[in-house]
């Protein structure tokens, strides 16, 4: 779906583009977690599609984290992203934007434009903002770049966060993406990994990171406070390594 994450989960080269739409269908798997270490932080990450959140019903619920949309490509803003980011920072969640990324053209633009939009501060409450790298919702999987292209584009647009921010972006991706448009590139193991990977009990770490930061395990969790299905997500550790990790 657009300006969500909802393709990316196949691997782009071993499917054609109406495969790919039934894959968006059939991956998700079950709202439930599958099996983690005890006391992992949990959250959900939301975009302009999932319109109005009541984030304290998501805090009863049990989820410490939301992740929400701010931005698309060179000029889409999420009109929803105020009031969701407000609304998961006064419900007592860690918060974080990302940006949904259309490489091609200038990432240092992308990235101003992300960042303009979410407003980041490192106020020691906000986890570090996030590129979300998945298969192209409108045309060719890769964006018709090649992988030392699509490695460059990546390379220039956390270079620009790191200039603005002081922090590495986080980077969300599945393994089907990245081994398909970066050649499962290794250059990037010091950003935190957010991997999508949908009805697996354990999922693949590509691009050699040793493990995942985040784990979205499902698109279609159903969570008390949002309408509908919804992206849940798991934190490799604790609600307090979590915090760390947002105080930098």
């Amino acid at each position: 779906m657009k300006r969500s994450r909802k393709v990316t989960v196949l691997t782009a080269s071993l499917v054609s583009t109406a495969a790919v739409a039934v894959g968006v269908v059939t991956a998700g798997g079950a709202s439930a977690a599958p099996a983690a270490r005890a006391g992992d932080a949990l959250g959900i990450d939301v975009s302009n599609h999932n319109g109005t959140v009541d984030f304290g019903s998501v805090k009863k619920d049990g989820r410490d984290f939301a992740f929400v949309l701010a931005s698309d490509g060179n000029s889409f803003s999420s009109p929803e992203f105020s009031k969701q980011y407000k609304g998961a920072g006064e419900a007592g969640l860690i918060r974080g934007a990302y940006h949904f990324a259309r490489p091609g053209g200038s990432a240092a633009k992308q990235a101003d434009h992300f960042l303009s939009v979410a407003d980041y501060s490192n106020d020691g409450k906000s986890l570090p903002p996030v590129v979300d790298m998945e298969a192209n919702p409108d045309g060719a999987a890769c964006y018709g770049l090649g992988a030392a292209e699509m490695k460059d584009w990546i390379k220039g647009f956390l270079a620009r966060v790191k200039e603005k921010t002081e922090r590495d972006a986080i980077i969300y991706t599945s393994p089907g993406f990245w081994k398909d448009c970066t050649g499962n590139s290794e250059m990037f193991t010091e950003n935190p990994l957010w991997v999508a990977a949908w009805k697996v009990d354990k999922p693949e770490v590509p691009g050699g990171w040793k493990n995942y930061t985040f784990w979205q395990y499902s698109d279609s969790g159903s969570v008390p406070g949002v309408s509908g299905p919804v992206d849940v997500n798991r934190f490799n550790g604790t609600v307090t390594e979590l915090k760390a990790l947002a105080d930098g």
